[in-house]
């Protein structure tokens, strides 16, 4: 999942968005996603702007009935080019940590410390609350 670009359009078709939840098991074995990922075709890589595209894609969604609709994003949202939010940092930290079977308590109080990480005087109180 990690690497796979069909992975990510097809669940980001299936669901109508593509985030940070898609990085559990239950979405990576999700069948209507997999379904979708056997229709995925990668074309030819692009010639113009090719500079500009920063992690970003081009998708053609064909449907049955042969209509058409493309879309380009040259950085997604996340891209470090487009700089990365607090609240970018919160979602995916609140998302990914849970998974490692870290209690809520202890993903909040380590969160506070990864703000506050320039006054921290001992990285043993963050891994301490990594621990599960």
């Amino acid at each position: 999942m990690a690497h796979s670009p069909a992975y990510f359009l097809a669940a980001g078709a299936a669901d109508r968005e593509f985030s940070w939840r898609h990085a559990a098991a239950e979405k990576i074995s999700d069948p209507v996603i997999h379904q979708l990922i056997d229709k995925i075709r990668v074309g030819i890589p692009p010639t113009d702007n090719v500079s500009r595209y920063r992690q970003g894609a081009t998708v053609t969604i064909r449907t049955k009935d042969g209509r058409t609709s493309t879309s380009t994003v040259f950085e997604p949202k996340g891209a470090a080019a487009r700089g990365i939010t607090w609240y970018d940092v919160n979602t995916k930290y609140r998302t990914l940590v849970p998974q490692a079977g870290v209690p809520e308590r202890q993903i909040e109080a380590s969160l506070a410390i990864i703000h506050d990480f320039r006054d921290v005087d001992q990285m043993s109180k963050l891994i301490d609350l990594l621990r599960v």
